[in-house]
C-alpha cells in the first residue's frame, strides 16, 4: 500500500537582535549559505521583530533577499511586490497600531504626571547619549529613530512603580514591552498578531497543504510566538532568561549565541520535524 506523502509549507520566524544578528551586525559569512539552503528548499523566513522599517530593509539588502517582515513588535507587516527586482513592498497597519505622535499625546495627560518623572525618551537624548545606550553608530540611529508606532524609553522606578505604569498604560489602550535593548510604549500589537497574520494569509493560499510553524526567539518578547508554534528554537542569550513557556515538547534550544546559535538549534529543529513528517 502506497504511503501518501504530505505536502507542507515551512514558515520560520525569527526575531532579529541577539537571535539572528549579533550586536546588530548581519554576519554574510556564517549564514548566507544556510539561509539560501533554506529558501531553495522553499522554506519562508519572515522576521518579526521590534525594528523599524528602515532597519529591516538595510539587512534585506545585506542578505540580498525579499523577505516578508513585520516591524516595532508587531505593528505592520510588509508583504514583497512580485516581479520586481527592487525592495518594493505592499504595508498593512495592525488595527491596534497607534501612530508615535499620538502616544505622546495619551502620555502628556494628566494620569500620567507622575509616571513621566521616571522616563527618559531615547529620542530626545544628544547623539552621544543615543549611540552609548543603544550600541548604534550615526547610521544606525537614523533607522532606529525613524520608528512611527513606538517610543524606546528609559524607566526607573520599582516593580510596584512598573506594575501601575503598565496598568495605567493598559487603559489607554497602549502597553510596555522589552523589545531588543529598551523597553518600547506602544498600542496593544504584539510579535503573535504577525505570525496570526502571515500563516492565515498561506493557509489561505495553500488550503490543500500542512503548514509547519517554527519560531526562533532570544528573549522575553518573544514568549508569545514560541508558544503558538509547532516547533520553538530558542538562542542563547546570556544576558535574558526565557521562562513561563507554555509548551513541553518541541523546544530546541542553542548552546552558541547569535549567529551561529541560530544555525545549531534550526538545525535541531528540521531534523525532528523531518522525522515527524517522514
Amino acid at each position: 500500500m502506497e504511503i501518501k506523502q504530505i505536502k507542507k509549507k515551512v514558515i520560520i520566524f525569527t526575531d532579529l537582535d541577539e537571535t539572528l544578528l549579533k550586536e546588530n551586525k548581519y554576519h554574510h559569512n556564517i549564514l548566507n549559505n544556510f539561509i539560501k539552503t533554506l529558501l531553495k528548499k522553499e522554506y519562508e523566513i519572515i522576521p518579526v521583530t521590534s525594528k523599524t522599517y528602515l532597519e529591516v530593509i538595510d539587512l534585506l539588502k545585506q542578505i540580498k533577499y525579499k523577505l516578508p517582515f513585520s516591524v516595532e513588535n508587531g505593528a505592520a507587516y510588509y508583504i514583497p511586490v512580485n516581479n520586481n527586482k527592487n525592495y518594493l513592498y505592499k504595508k498593512i497597519v495592525n488595527s491596534n497600531a497607534i501612530k508615535k505622535n499620538a502616544i505622546k499625546k495619551i502620555l502628556n495627560k494628566r494620569v500620567f504626571k507622575t509616571y513621566l518623572h521616571n522616563l527618559k525618551y531615547i529620542e530626545e537624548l544628544s547623539s552621544e547619549e543615543q549611540k552609548k545606550i543603544t550600541k548604534l553608530n550615526n547610521k544606525q540611529l537614523e533607522g532606529f529613530n525613524s520608528r512611527e508606532y513606538s517610543i524606546p524609553v528609559l524607566i526607573s522606578g520599582d516593580n510596584y512603580f512598573k506594575k501601575k505604569f503598565e496598568e495605567t498604560l493598559f487603559k489607554y489602550n497602549l502597553k510596555i514591552v522589552f523589545g531588543g535593548k529598551l523597553n518600547n510604549i506602544s498600542g496593544l500589537h504584539s510579535k503573535l498578531n504577525s505570525l496570526h497574520f502571515f500563516s492565515y494569509k498561506y493557509k489561505q493560499k495553500l488550503k490543500n497543504t500542512k503548514i509547519i510553524i517554527i519560531s526562533l526567539g532570544d528573549n522575553k518578547n518573544d514568549i508569545e510566538i514560541l508558544n503558538n508554534s509547532n516547533y520553538s528554537g530558542i538562542v542563547k542569550n546570556n544576558t535574558y532568561k526565557i521562562v513561563n513557556l507554555k509548551k513541553k515538547k518541541n523546544i530546541f534550544r542553542s548552546f552558541t549565541e547569535a549567529p551561529f546559535g541560530w544555525i545549531e538549534v534550526l538545525k535541531k529543529i528540521i531534523i525532528k520535524m523531518e522525522r515527524d513528517y517522514h
